[in-house]
């Protein structure tokens, strides 16, 4: 049985939430995955996450990603003193070399460095990989890669950003 190609996009998500925060904003998740479904056509979102089991908010927080429509890839945090660490790099690289045959196009939301052998390879095996990412925070060798294939998560701002629902007054 032939398998499908499409779109599949991968969200190295504590790089784009801490990226959006450095420059003073909150990501809308459920509009970030109407976006990608609809600009891209991206058949699956992966996001990737460090989750905290003791905080209750980022279990809801989960809760709603999957109802928004995200294929979870949960890591437990790793905890050193004051600073926590749930290092997915290579849950997301593993998962784009396993399922290389069922995409032809791959929307990577991160701007970290360590991809870059990564990008490298699926290039060379014509995939086409396009790079959401704050420009501030993205390595020189990622956008060298992708070329104009790199869309800056700042101009997407007024998209997708987080707007607190206003309290309606009595």
């Amino acid at each position: 049985m032939k398998r499908k190609i499409g779109c599949f996009a991968f969200v190295d998500a504590s790089n784009i939430i801490y990226g959006a925060k450095a420059e003073g904003w909150y990501i809308d998740q459920k509009k970030l995955i109407r976006y990608l479904k609809y600009k891209f056509s991206v058949k699956k979102a992966f996001f990737y996450y460090g989750k905290d089991s003791k905080n209750i908010h980022k279990e809801n927080f989960l809760k709603k990603l999957k109802q928004f429509g995200y294929i979870l890839r949960v890591k437990e945090i790793k905890r050193f003193g004051t600073r926590t660490k749930a290092n997915c790099d290579v849950d997301l690289t593993m998962d784009m070399l396993l399922m290389i045959k069922e995409y032809h196009k791959a929307i990577v939301l991160t701007g970290d460095g360590d991809f870059a052998p990564l990008f490298k390879y699926l290039i060379s095996k014509k995939k086409e990989i396009i790079i959401i990412s704050s420009p501030k925070r993205t390595a020189k060798e990622l956008k060298k890669i992708v070329g104009d294939k790199h869309i800056d998560f700042g101009s997407l701002k007024y998209l997708l950003e987080y707007k607190k629902k206003r309290e309606t007054l009595n």
